[in-house]
């Protein structure tokens, strides 16, 4: 009678579980086992309907229900699923693991002991469980889903991919989770209208979800759709108003539209968010953000952990083979071709002293074929194009050419594959030029710097040692084209006379802070203009609707078209001076207008994305244009506008150094550079003969 009641009663439980009705389902439950407290069912029932409520009681029924029937594989894996969900892992797989010697093969279990033994670390064993899981059973939902998700998390971009192709294919209604990952490997291989579909697929099922807006508004930005992007990252921190991801996004959106209502909000928010410990923002965004030095190194560490290796770093190479004289000298970057970085950097490539060093190019960007492209493969010994690979192959290539030095000269910018470096494909590895900034990343060992632009006193706040190059970090193609013939100042939309303040820095650089003191200085200076480079329609609005609330005529703004680089060059000659932004200087454009004799007036801050004008200018030997504030930024700019002969006097300083200076002298430049090289790889080696 007892047992025949108790199964009556269960029944009743299993009905109200099924209903949804726990409370009742868990009266039902107790009211069985008081008839009969020896039914292992019941007890097993009790602590599925615990285990989200009252986990600890849960555990309690689930081992009473494993100490009555020992062969319950049931209660083995329902503790399991409890432990998980506890995160005790190594718990939960070993649950996992005594459930499948009760039921061999079962495909429940070894997805969720996959799961567990992701929880744990063991990502390797985890895959190969799915793998073999859906080599049997390749419909199975959850084990797909998981394995896609699995790989994406590692990075392995690819292959996460197919996994979702195929998921959606199988299961065309599509997985919110399935679809995220698939916007991320697709974003990551420069798939933007892909991920961007993606994003909006997985928000349709999912609309109201703050990482979701805020993947679609990274998409959008990288597309630069700026105005998009803003909606959708505005409706993601009206979710989450402390998502710093998401706030600085939106912040650079803002300024490279020069929308700058709300701005000053933004950063006081970001800045809130950084020194509670959130460092979760795009590290190349933080270069341009009011940020301390300290906070750009924990958002640069945190994102160098994100792009900790998958595999194993290969160990390190102890001492240079005796057979070789020269070092073996290997540039990664995705800027092989039209880009200011190769207009900065293909002099010094083709003036390396090959008897000293053997160079090596590793190409992870998009071809090109031009002119400027073929000059840069011509002034490398090996050149290799790794464009279409993934980044183990380039690092697996880059052992096989026994690399000794290998810079990086992406760090965080666009295209950049910071995981080669990562990977560990060569025993001293430094970054340069193309992010100002550390990258907080323990596999990265110097950075190519002066001493002008990281002081020591900054060195705490990289993780990489200072290689401090004599004169300055900044190298110039002082054979770059110049248009034979400049534009007239009526073809360059510029007034016939009066004074030309120029910045040819990108929009978002462009900070209120600095535009309050460029009007200051149009109100001040009579017939002056203000020629800033081409922008999207919407920021050259936004920028004539700040002058006009200035009180200056919108038309004393000049916006100049973009055009090649020598036109470009060659249009300088209208300019009088080049005002600086801060906090992230100019660097190539500082470059083009010292070349091309136009003085550049900066404001040097702490970071070194805000000292790398003033690096060139003392490398030029003009070190009175680089202020310490704005209050003497502003002071000089408009005593050079108004003393022609002080301003001249600079011009004339600025031509006759550039024969006696070392900033456009790439012949010591390269041997400077290959010093301080050489002088890291004895280091390395001494230090391995020594350990």
């Amino acid at each position: 009678m007892e047992n025949t009641a108790s199964s009556a009663m269960l029944g009743a439980a299993r009905d109200a579980w099924k209903r949804g009705d726990a409370a009742t389902a868990e009266a039902r439950c107790r009211d069985a086992l008081a008839t009969y407290s020896d039914d292992a069912a019941a007890w097993i029932l009790l602590g599925v309907i615990l285990r989200q409520s009252d986990p600890a009681t849960a555990e309690h029924a689930l081992r009473r229900a494993i100490e009555l029937d020992s062969r319950s594989a049931d209660a083995c894996f329902h503790l399991g699923n409890l432990y998980r969900e506890q995160a005790r892992f190594v718990e939960a797989a070993a649950a996992y693991e005594e459930t499948l010697r009760l039921a061999p093969g079962h495909p429940s279990v070894l997805n969720n002991l996959a799961l567990a033994l992701e929880g744990t670390g063991d990502t390797e064993r985890a895959t190969t469980i799915y793998q073999a899981l859906l080599s049997r059973q390749p419909d199975h939902r959850q084990a797909l889903g998981n394995l896609a998700h699995l790989l994406c998390g590692g990075r392995r971009y690819s292959a996460a991919a197919d996994l979702c192709e195929r998921f959606l294919r199988q299961f065309p209604e599509g997985d919110v989770n399935v679809l995220v990952d698939y916007g991320i490997c697709q974003h990551h291989a420069q798939d933007l209208a892909g991920a961007e579909a993606s994003f909006r697929r997985a928000l349709a099922l999912a609309p109201n979800d703050a990482v979701i807006l805020t993947n679609l508004g990274s998409v959008l930005v990288d597309h630069q759709d700026y105005e998009a992007a803003a909606s959708v990252l505005t409706r993601a921190i009206a979710l989450d108003p402390q998502h710093a991801y998401a706030i600085a996004l939106l912040a650079h959106c803002r300024a490279r539209l020069c929308a700058w209502d709300g701005l000053a909000e933004l950063h006081a928010q970001l800045l809130r968010q950084t020194d509670a410990g959130d460092d979760s923002v795009n590290a190349f965004i933080a270069l341009s953000l009011p940020l301390s030095p300290a906070a750009q190194l924990r958002i640069a560490r945190r994102w160098a952990r994100d792009l900790s290796p998958v595999l194993a770093p290969t160990a390190r190479r102890v001492s240079v083979p005796a057979t070789r004289s020269r070092l073996r000298l290997g540039y990664v970057s995705s800027d092989f071709r039209t880009h200011a970085l190769a207009s900065l950097l293909t002099e010094v490539w083709e003036r390396h002293d090959r008897t000293r060093v053997e160079t090596y190019a590793y190409s992870i960007g998009p071809r090109e074929s031009s002119p400027l492209r073929a000059r840069i493969e011509a002034a490398f010994d090996q050149f290799a194009d790794c464009a279409d690979e993934d980044v183990e192959r380039t690092a697996q290539r880059i052992r096989a050419d026994d690399i000794d030095v290998l810079i990086d000269l992406n760090g965080y910018t666009t295209h950049a594959r910071s995981e080669i470096f990562a990977l560990r494909p060569a025993p001293v590895q430094l970054q340069w030029l193309g992010y100002l900034g550390t990258l907080g990343a323990e596999h990265i060992d110097y950075i190519i710097t002066d001493r002008f632009a990281t002081p020591t006193d900054q060195q705490p706040f990289f993780t990489e040692r200072f290689l401090d190059l004599p004169d300055c970090y900044c190298p110039s193609d002082t054979r770059r084209e110049i248009a034979a013939r400049a534009p007239t100042r009526a073809e360059s939309g510029l007034p016939e006379q009066g004074f030309v303040y120029c910045c040819f820095n990108d929009a978002y650089k462009i900070l209120p802070e600095v535009f309050d003191v460029w009007m200051r200085l149009l109100e001040q200076v009579p017939a002056s203009v203000l020629w800033l480079s081409p922008g999207r329609a919407v920021a050259i609005a936004n920028l004539q609707r700040e002058a006009a609330t200035h009180g200056i005529d919108p038309a004393r703004l000049v916006f100049a078209p973009r055009v090649p680089l020598p036109q470009h060059l060659g249009r300088h000659a209208h300019a009088d001076l080049f005002l600086d932004t801060m906090p992230y200087n100019a660097g190539a454009t500082a470059n083009d207008a010292l070349f091309m004799g136009l003085p550049v007036l900066t404001c040097a801050g702490a970071t070194m994305a805000s000292r790398v004008a003033g690096s060139q200018l003392h490398a030029i030997g003009l070190p009175e244009l680089v202020t310490a504030n704005l209050g003497d930024y502003e002071a000089l700019a408009l005593e050079l506008a108004t003393t022609p002969e002080l301003l001249h006097s600079y011009r004339e300083r600025l031509r006759a150094n550039r024969a006696t200076h070392p900033l456009f002298d790439m012949a010591r430049f390269a041997r400077g550079l290959e010093d301080g090289l050489t002088s890291a790889w004895r280091d390395y080696t001494a230090r391995m003969s020594s350990a």
